[in-house]
């Protein structure tokens, strides 16, 4: 259902946004120009991102993400919850919701769901680091999980540049199977509109290493504690989006992978306190603090160059950032405005 945005005899409503509306509401290139706006102001100086707020309440969790992009006028906050128990009771463990504010009133102006939102701005990020980072004629994607980040990683990737063949990794086999026959249904919508050529092949692999040989681009979105491939079977030149590991104690590539790579990041401060990826090895003497090369911003404001110059390997360490979703937010939002997509409810 939608209605026009209007004020009702001066009531002010309040666009509410569902997954579908937000998916429609954007195109694969909205959403990486969204995150170059997010990263660019990060890392500018022009965003405010303070760290997140945790509140335990009696069953679970809440974490409230506030930020502000001055550059863009967006402000807003997105909240998650983390119940436990959920799943018993036929409920997610993990919900969430996108509130966004006028940056010159605070009026609200939009609720957004936040599954939907946190799937698309981190692989959007991704994609948008595997432009500044990969080689220009990478085409084959090695996936690692099979979840809802799996999926729309491939979904992104796919729809930001030519790909030729997708593989999926999952641990057990079975979720990789079924992924790739769903993305394998409807793989003539998974093409670049600016770089149009037949759909790609999509396959569930079961060895790691037969899943990296020949990948130039390839996604960790596990929630794995150990490496789930090593150096000695990536690719020469490949470029790495490293998702997964956004807990210090969650690690999806091996030292190695990280010491001859060129690390790029959402962010130092919340990659070092954050990234396992990064964490782990540091706390074991392998690397320092100087080792990350640039924040994905700066690559983004020409203060650091693209690609990965001397290293081996490219590896974009992301554990998520609230300037992300405020910027993913404001892009749906005005999309949604211009299509008249959600509902408008009365405040």
């Amino acid at each position: 259902m939608t209605l026009r945005a209007s004020c009702d005899h001066g009531r002010m409503k309040i666009r509410v946004l569902s997954a579908t509306d937000i998916r429609r509401a954007l195109t694969a290139r909205d959403a990486v120009d969204a995150m170059r706006i997010a990263f660019g102001e990060l890392s500018g100086g022009t965003a405010t991102v303070p760290v997140r707020n945790h509140l335990e309440s009696a069953r679970g969790l809440m974490l409230v993400m506030p930020a502000v992009l001055r550059r863009q006028g967006a402000l807003g906050t997105k909240v998650v919850s983390v119940f436990p128990d959920n799943p018993s009771q036929g409920a997610p463990m993990v919900q969430g919701a996108v509130l966004l504010l006028d940056a010159e009133t605070g009026r609200a102006r939009a609720l957004l769901d936040g599954a939907s939102l946190t799937e698309v701005r981190t692989a959007a990020g991704s994609a948008l680091a595997t432009e500044l980072l990969a080689p220009r004629d990478a085409d084959v994607l090695a996936v690692f999980g099979a979840g809802a980040q799996g999926r729309s990683h491939v979904e992104l990737l796919a729809r930001t540049r030519r790909l030729r063949e997708v593989r999926i990794v999952s641990r057990s086999g079975t979720s990789a199977e079924r992924l790739a026959a769903r993305l394998s249904e409807a793989a003539d919508t998974l093409v670049a509109p600016d770089d149009p050529g037949p759909p790609p092949v999509i396959r569930a692999v079961r060895d790691p290493a037969a899943a990296l040989d020949g990948a130039s681009v390839v996604v960790t979105a596990t929630t794995s504690t150990r490496p789930v491939f090593g150096a000695r079977n990536l690719e020469p030149g490949a470029h790495v989006n490293a998702v997964g590991s956004y807990r210090p104690d969650m690690q999806e590539l091996d030292a190695d992978v990280v010491r001859r790579a060129r690390v790029v990041v959402d962010q130092r401060e919340a990659a070092w306190a954050e990234a396992g990826d990064l964490v782990v090895p540091r706390e074991a003497g392998q690397i320092g603090r100087d080792f990350v090369d640039a924040e994905l911003g700066e690559i983004v404001n020409g203060e650091a160059p693209r690609g990965r110059g001397a290293h081996d390997f490219t590896v974009f360490e992301s554990v998520g950032n609230a300037a992300q979703d405020i910027a993913m937010a404001q892009a749906a939002f005005a999309s949604a405005e211009r299509s008249d997509l959600g509902v408008l409810a009365p405040l």
